[in-house]
């Protein structure tokens, strides 16, 4: 795929990452912080009752303990929200970047595309050409065989005539069925019956017609 939507997808991914850390950094704290609270709340309740063994000292050291943890739990919310911030304002920024660069490769393959289409109708009409000198070859064939007959007809000899098959039949394996469409496109390659015109090019790593 294009560089600036790889770039992007890592960006995202890396973003995400870190977001995925500091949320589970910020659930931690959040737990500690709700146990915080909830000893303090029982000292408290502690405190207020009749011959209690919390003293002001414990009930201080639970507060600074709870005050501690909520800052720690402020402070990682404010991470994560940070983080999520710059991803969203970064990410927002680059998605421009992203769709300029998807239609440049759009448009470079639409191009490409529309010269292959121009190649093949220029091989379609070198391919009726040929189908154009094969039926002239046949008729061909059949007038020497037609006039080679009457000739020896002529002469009062019984001819020996030549087989000549019907032209289509051949002509028919040169038909490009839908069905050998589909499958160039569902699987990205040659049907296997067309494979024995392949070579492959160990170079370049690439596949080519055989030449006949």
């Amino acid at each position: 795929m294009y560089p600036e939507l790889n770039h992007f997808k890592q960006m995202k991914k890396e973003y995400d990452a870190d977001i995925n850390r500091a949320q589970e950094k910020w659930q931690q704290l959040n737990k500690q912080k709700e146990w915080a609270s909830a000893e303090y709340e029982e000292l408290l309740n502690e405190y207020g009752a009749r011959n209690t063994k919390v003293t002001m000292e414990h009930l201080t050291e639970a507060k600074n303990s709870y005050l501690r943890a909520m800052e720690k739990e402020r402070a990682a919310m404010e991470h994560l929200d940070e983080l999520k911030e710059n991803r969203d304002d970064r990410l927002s920024e680059y998605i421009k970047t992203v769709y300029t660069s998807r239609d440049r490769e759009l448009d470079a393959a639409k191009g490409s595309m529309e010269k292959k289409i121009d190649q093949l109708e220029r091989l379609k009409a070198e391919y009726l050409m040929m189908v154009q000198q094969i039926q002239e070859i046949h008729a061909y064939r059949i007038s020497v065989e037609k006039e080679t007959n009457e000739a020896i007809n002529s002469y009062h000899q019984s001819y020996e005539p030549k087989e000549i098959l019907p032209l289509y039949p051949p002509l028919a394996r040169l038909e490009i069925p839908l069905s050998d469409i589909q499958y160039v496109f569902q699987k990205g390659e040659l049907p296997a019956h067309l494979n024995k015109y392949l070579q492959f090019n160990e170079t370049r790593s690439t596949f080519s017609i055989k030449k006949p």
